[in-house]
């Protein structure tokens, strides 16, 4: 009898084997939305769910570590903050997940030190379910690889198995089922995916009848990631470990097609400033400091909030009452042209800003 993991092994071989062209592309996503479809069904299909991570998050946002056994993530996690992970020279020396915090410009960054993914993770081998679960909860994925930078496409295929997309923002997509009258579609004409391939993806999904709604340029694997429904789209850094040793630059360079690069090695502490910067710029978080009625402001404990915070996030945090008593703020922070600005709750905050809220009472 073949299985559900039968079928999808063979549509892996399949697309392993088939050489992505125009010729091609449109066998290539009918094939992919196959296997996501299966994958779907196989997880639904799974019973039981075994021993899971838990990790409580703390701090203002939180990283993690994540890549083939023995590439030396636990020896980062020990760089960048203070706590200490179990370090060794073989395979699956992390057995369990290990945060620790990094103290960075004010920000308190959990970073996760997790098992290594290994072949199938996705799929369940070596617990990977449970690790990528972890992986689902963080606001930045540290994809770890070492000076060889092997295995990193596959760790990239892993995670979007799994509904997580690195370095790729969600597409304007919507669709909108009914009982009848076809699929319809609208769509500009710049988007260069064909009618006719959009309605063979949607029918490989059971889907028949529906207007498709696409307002800007897609690919094929964009509308497969809005069709999965489980799909989550993170920012992503590759860290290559060990650059002290010898190498060939050219692998590194393949790399950064991906995303951002930052070389480092952990046991000569070389890159580990440009990497905490990295990861700081990558959260995307910027700080608000509040002054209080007698004019003091601490500038050691900001607020961090994510790039695109208002007034009403600042006001919010700090209390319920606050937010019914709030009357207007004075924002005044480096990146401003004006000494002042009388605001409301709407107005968007800068890295930096420095504000004081003024109350009904």
């Amino acid at each position: 009898m073949v299985t559900i993991q039968d079928r999808i092994k063979e549509i892996e071989e399949e697309l392993r084997n088939t050489e992505y062209n125009k010729a091609t592309q449109k066998h290539i996503g009918l094939l992919k939305a196959k296997l996501s479809r299966l994958e779907i069904e196989a997880v639904s299909h799974k019973k039981g769910g075994g021993e899971g991570f838990s990790i409580p998050k703390s701090g203002d946002s939180t990283a993690a570590l994540v890549g083939f056994p023995n590439v030396g993530k636990s020896s980062l996690l020990n760089d960048l903050t203070s706590q200490k992970s179990e370090i060794g020279n073989f395979a699956f020396t992390t057995l369990r997940v290990v945060p620790g915090i990094l103290h960075y410009k004010g920000a308190q960054i959990q970073i996760l030190d997790l098992p290594g993914i290994i072949e199938n993770a996705s799929a369940g081998s070596g617990r990977g379910r449970e690790v990528l679960s972890i992986v689902r909860n963080a606001d930045l994925v540290l994809v770890v690889t070492d000076v060889d930078a092997k295995g990193v496409d596959r760790i990239i295929f892993e995670l979007h198995r799994a509904g997580i997309v690195l370095n790729r923002r969600k597409r304007n997509i919507a669709i909108k089922k009914s009982n009848s009258g076809g699929i319809r579609i609208h769509k500009p004409r710049k988007v260069s995916v064909k009618d006719d391939e959009i309605k063979d993806v949607l029918k490989e999904f059971k889907i028949t009848n529906a207007e498709v709604f696409i307002r800007e340029s897609i690919t094929m694997d964009d509308l497969i990631d809005h069709l999965k429904g489980n799909t989550i789209y993170v920012p992503g850094v590759f860290v290559v470990n060990k650059i002290d040793l010898p190498h060939d630059p050219e692998n590194i360079e393949k790399l950064k097609h991906h995303g951002r690069v930052i070389e480092v090695s952990a046991s000569a502490r070389i890159g580990i400033d440009e990497l905490k910067e990295a990861i700081y710029q990558s959260l995307e978080l910027i700080r608000v400091y509040l002054r209080e009625k007698s004019g003091y402001v601490d500038t050691e404990r900001p607020l961090l909030l994510k790039k695109g915070a208002i007034v009403r996030d600042v006001v919010r945090k700090i209390s319920r009452e606050m937010l019914e008593a709030f009357r207007y703020a004075i924002i005044t922070g480096p990146q401003r042209k004006q000494n002042e600005l009388r605001v409301g709750l709407d107005y968007e905050l800068l890295d930096g800003d420095v504000m004081t809220i003024i109350s009904k009472n």
